[in-house]
């Protein structure tokens, strides 16, 4: 016998009907919230070609994405992440825009992460893209709204690490290191491997005052008075200077958004750099060993298409929240339900049919079979969660309560109407 297990490939899952039903609850719900602040939705291909991808400095790694070939020869890729096409799609078909532009989408994402990471190679990834505005308002904006969907999930003990990029490129730039050497001291920063790190700084030819400042970088991380005032005091350069100010007002819009108490700094945030040009940020979970949204500025991506375009965003691992929220029990109980189950003889599917049309166009959820079984359709009620079981039969309407095991009979007139006369008109859901 086939092991059906072994039909699903490593890295992907199924998602059963509850399941499903949270997810896509939670994505109407941010959707929604997208939607308020002005952001409009867009959708870009599941393929791209590689070269979109491949020339890009300091973004997807080149293995991590599923490759195939076309009838032309090209080579394509399934998308490895949703901002780059974005950017592609703003540089190609907004150019005469005169105005900035606020995208939200819900799209899947492929990645070749491998089983021992945890990481799955197909994932929800929803999130916003604001372009052409360089502005802190809008840095400001866009952290705001990743906290605000995260609290309006149910999310309660979470923290936004915000960085900026351009104080460790001005740190960087002052010492005259080797783009190699910046590589893996970036890499010794962000695996907080302070020993090689330490190691590797003593056969630098660079001063011991930049020595020091390196090594303070892991340890610039808390709460904003207390890192920023640390910051300030090893500031070499006006680059430096220049992105800790620019961190500070947008901690202070921030604050008048009155979500300063989610939001700790660290500048030890020094991933993918080459690709971010300001602030950057990430959202942890309690609890929960990985970011579930993370953004930033980059203003540079669109001029790699013809167009420069400032721009600022964020992604939000929708299974990592789904993860979140069964963790620690906070999903609304959805649970997937039928209102009302018509039930007819052959000699009345057609009045029965046009009873069912009616009650969904009020909203509600209705099914619809033969009544030759009525014990069995009773006893599957419960398993499928059928509220009410409706069985037509000589122009009146039985109407079965599995709830309360009531029962009760009357005109379909009088049905409908009793439905009408509740006090919320509206389905069970």
């Amino acid at each position: 016998m086939l092991n059906i297990r072994n039909f699903i490939p490593e890295g992907v899952e199924d998602t059963g009907s509850r399941q499903y039903e949270i997810k896509e609850n939670l994505i109407r719900k941010i959707k929604r919230i997208y939607k308020s602040y002005g952001y409009r939705g867009i959708q870009t291909p599941s393929f791209e070609y590689f070269d979109l991808f491949s020339n890009l400095e300091g973004t997807i790694n080149k293995d991590e994405m599923f490759k195939l070939i076309d009838c032309s020869g090209k080579i394509l890729v399934l998308r490895p992440d949703a901002t780059i096409p974005i950017a592609r799609l703003a540089a190609a078909s907004y150019k005469n825009n005169k105005c900035y532009l606020k995208f939200c989408y819900v799209t899947n994402i492929f990645r070749i992460n491998y089983e021992e990471s945890g990481l799955k190679r197909e994932f929800t990834q929803a999130g916003v893209e604001y372009l052409g505005s360089d502005s802190k308002e809008s840095d400001a904006e866009v952290i705001a709204l990743g906290i605000e969907t995260l609290m309006k999930c149910g999310i309660k003990n979470f923290k936004i690490d915000i960085g900026q990029a351009g104080y460790f490129k001005g740190l960087v730039k002052e010492s005259g290191i080797s783009e190699e050497n910046e590589e893996l001291i970036r890499k010794l920063i962000e695996d907080k491997n302070f020993t090689e790190l330490n190691d590797m700084l003593k056969n630098l030819n660079i001063s011991d005052t930049l020595k020091n400042t390196i090594l303070k970088i892991p340890y610039l991380y808390g709460t904003p008075e207390k890192v920023i005032e640390e910051a300030k005091g090893l500031i070499c350069n006006e680059d430096m200077k220049a992105s800790l100010d620019n961190l500070i007002q947008v901690y202070e819009i921030l604050k008048d958004y009155r979500y300063e108490k989610y939001i700790s700094v660290d500048l030890g945030l020094v991933n993918h750099i080459h690709y971010y040009t300001g602030i950057l940020f990430k959202g942890y979970v309690s609890n929960y060993g990985r970011a579930v949204l993370s953004g930033g500025r980059y203003d540079n991506l669109t001029q790699q298409y013809g167009y420069y375009m400032p721009a600022t965003g964020f992604g939000l691992n929708i299974d990592e929240l789904m993860e979140v929220v069964e963790m620690n029990k906070i999903s609304d109980e959805t649970i997937c339900c039928t209102d009302y189950l018509v039930l007819y003889k052959d000699d009345q599917r057609k009045d029965a049919l046009e009873l069912a049309a009616e009650l969904r166009e009020k909203g509600f959820i209705v099914e619809c079979d033969s009544a030759r079984d009525i014990v069995s359709h009773i006893k599957n009620a419960e398993a499928r969660n059928i509220k009410e079981i409706v069985k037509l039969s000589d122009a009146m309407v039985s109407v079965i309560s599995i709830g309360n095991n009531e029962n009760y009979k009357m005109k379909p007139a009088q049905f409908l109407k009793s439905i009408e006369d509740k006090e919320v008109v509206i389905p069970i859901h």
